[in-house]
């Protein structure tokens, strides 16, 4: 399996690990934003988590923007998308997918002792 794929495949456990825990709260609790931030800001560990995936997702976003306008990324929104939707563990590799498609295909073209734009 080729290293893209293997970013695809990330992407995939990336949405199903974190949507298993979620859909059985959502299920239990319904829509309610009351109690998703009653138990999401629970303990002092639980806010740990969340500041961090909150950290994370905003150096992402910042990360896929400067990737995008190197040329790196055919598109960002997709990765927007996901990473607001699932989590950061599936907007990562989402965005290493989708980099390493343009990246290799260039890397190809250009040979083995030219540099890559």
């Amino acid at each position: 399996m080729s290293l893209r794929y293997r970013y695809l495949a990330l992407c995939i456990l990336g949405t199903v690990i974190p949507y298993a825990f979620f859909i059985p709260w959502l299920l239990d609790h319904g829509l309610a934003p009351g109690a998703f931030a009653r138990d999401l800001a629970a303990n002092r560990i639980s806010l740990f988590f969340a500041a961090d995936i909150v950290v994370s997702a905003l150096v992402l976003f910042r990360f896929s923007w400067a990737e995008r306008r190197a040329g790196r990324l055919p598109r960002i929104w997709p990765i927007y998308a996901a990473t607001l939707l699932v989590g950061v563990s599936c907007g990562f590799p989402l965005m290493l997918f989708m980099r390493q498609g343009p990246t290799a295909r260039t890397a190809n073209r250009a040979g083995p002792d030219q540099p890559t734009p």
